[in-house]
């Protein structure tokens, strides 16, 4: 996906009054509207809390499930610190190549290539 780029027409007063081209659609702007480039009132809440020691995570709310780390399902998200705590053989989940679902379609494979690797490297 490349850039795409709008015309903008703007007032003396520095107000967007129209957004688009002449040709193909333009949207005229009735009622000008002072908006913050990043509004804190928006902003605020907009990350996950950590379920062990609650500080505010890098992970937004807005991430699904299954492209974070350090989420516990049925529990919720962790902050690096707390997910990293202790030693990989402390910690219930292992990590795998995305690649092993894609690659060992039979789940006999798969699970024999998991325990290969998990044996190899934890």
């Amino acid at each position: 996906m490349g850039e795409h780029h709008v015309p903008l027409q703007i007032d003396e007063n520095n107000n967007v009054t129209k957004v688009g081209h002449n040709m193909g659609g333009s949207y005229e702007i009735k009622e000008a509207v002072q908006l913050e480039l990043f509004p804190t009132s928006v902003n605020a809440g907009i990350y996950e809390q950590c379920i062990l020691c609650g500080i505010e995570t890098t992970t937004l709310k807005t991430t699904h499930i299954d492209f974070r780390t350090g989420y516990i399902e049925g529990a919720g998200q962790l902050c690096r610190e707390c997910y990293m705590k202790g030693s990989a053989e402390s910690r219930e989940h292992i990590s795998i190549p995305k690649h092993f679902v894609k690659t060992y379609s039979n789940d006999m494979e798969l699970g024999r290539q998991i325990r290969k690797y998990y044996y190899e490297n934890y």
